[in-house]
């Protein structure tokens, strides 16, 4: 496989970071590698492979350099510079939300519909799904592939790092200032230590939160062309890292828990966890070691109807978003590029 010159924007953030180790941990052929951030962030060093790279400001950045340009920045950097790069002449892999509802610009499960990916030079942009909607599908695209899901019930427990390093580091000082007797801060934020918050996101007009409907409207357009009906709600937890997923799911046809284990087996990055142990399920214990989803409490519906609940939980960070991006990088090196 011939290398690639290769851009990440927003480079010292969490995902940025965790991007980079994953590019060296998966030894992606990458020939240069530009670290990029705000100007803030410009002059700092990262590592990559035994090497200090040292971060340059993404706005003053001449993307003709590079083939490939990550965008792991938010959405209004996305929305300044992708198109920039795209213009370039740079394949943009965007993990924003900035790009993911528009019809032009495939929105990519990695291994859940990378056929879609044939499309990225005509725009030359891809967009990454969300870390939630890739974790929902990606344990349930096996299933969809045995018998198409109809109807799928979710409950989202949120970590902190969903709103990148800010939201890590609110957690950690509201929890600092709780356990020596202070409030959990000085301002008007929501105490998130030691707390469930039965909303993340803004909530809309017709009561759903702007996180619940991204998890709706992103699981239907990559899973487009099927009926699927999608509830979710999601609750902010007092997690670092690590998004857990109690769902529930509905097929054209009876399931069994014997059924979904055997589709599931011999997945590279999902791992179903058979013993009770509920350490070995939970979102904390699990953000350590190799990237993966871990599945666990896999039962039937007790009325014998055929539909199936689990748990899932996944490091939303590193397997999530940046995971799902590395491996679209791979793939479109492999098909594409």
């Amino acid at each position: 496989m011939r290398t690639i010159n290769l851009a990440v924007v927003g480079a010292t953030g969490l995902v940025g970071e965790a991007i980079i180790k994953l590019l060296a941990d998966r030894k992606v052929p990458v020939g240069e590698l530009h670290v990029l951030a705000s100007e803030n962030g410009a002059g700092s060093r990262i590592g990559f492979a035994g090497r200090s790279l040292t971060v340059a400001d993404a706005a003053q950045f001449d993307f003709s350099q590079v083939e490939v340009a990550i965008f792991a920045a938010g959405a209004p950097t996305s929305q300044a510079l992708a198109p920039v790069a795209a213009e370039a002449g740079a394949l943009v892999v965007d993990l924003s939300p900035a790009y993911r509802y528009d019809e032009a610009v495939p929105l990519i499960v990695a291994d859940v519909n990378d056929e879609l990916l044939a499309q990225a030079r005509e725009t030359n942009m891809v967009a990454c799904a969300d870390a939630g909607t890739v974790q929902l599908l990606r344990v349930l695209k096996p299933i969809n592939d045995l018998a198409p899901v109809q109807e799928v019930v979710v409950t989202q427990l949120q970590a902190a790092s969903a709103t990148g390093r800010s939201g890590v580091d609110q957690l950690a000082q509201q929890s600092v200032r709780l356990l020596n007797g202070m409030t959990p801060s000085e301002d008007a934020k929501a105490q998130i230590a030691f707390n469930a918050l039965p909303v993340s996101g803004q909530v809309q007009e017709n009561g759903y939160s702007s996180e619940e409907l991204k998890l709706v409207l992103e699981s239907r357009r990559v899973l487009a062309g099927q009926p699927l009906s999608v509830q979710v709600t999601t609750v902010r937890v007092p997690v670092f890292y690590g998004h857990g997923q109690s769902v529930s799911i509905r097929a054209v046809q009876p399931l069994s828990a014997g059924q979904v284990m055997t589709v599931w087996d011999g997945l590279d990055d999902l791992v179903v966890q058979e013993n009770d142990d509920p350490q070995a399920m939970s979102p904390v214990a699990m953000v350590e070691g190799d990237p993966q989803v871990r599945v666990s409490r896999i039962r039937e519906d007790m009325e014998g109807t055929g539909a199936i609940s689990y748990f899932s939980v996944a490091d939303n960070v590193r397997w999530g978003a940046a995971l799902n991006a590395v491996k679209i990088v791979e793939k479109l090196l492999k098909d594409y590029l």
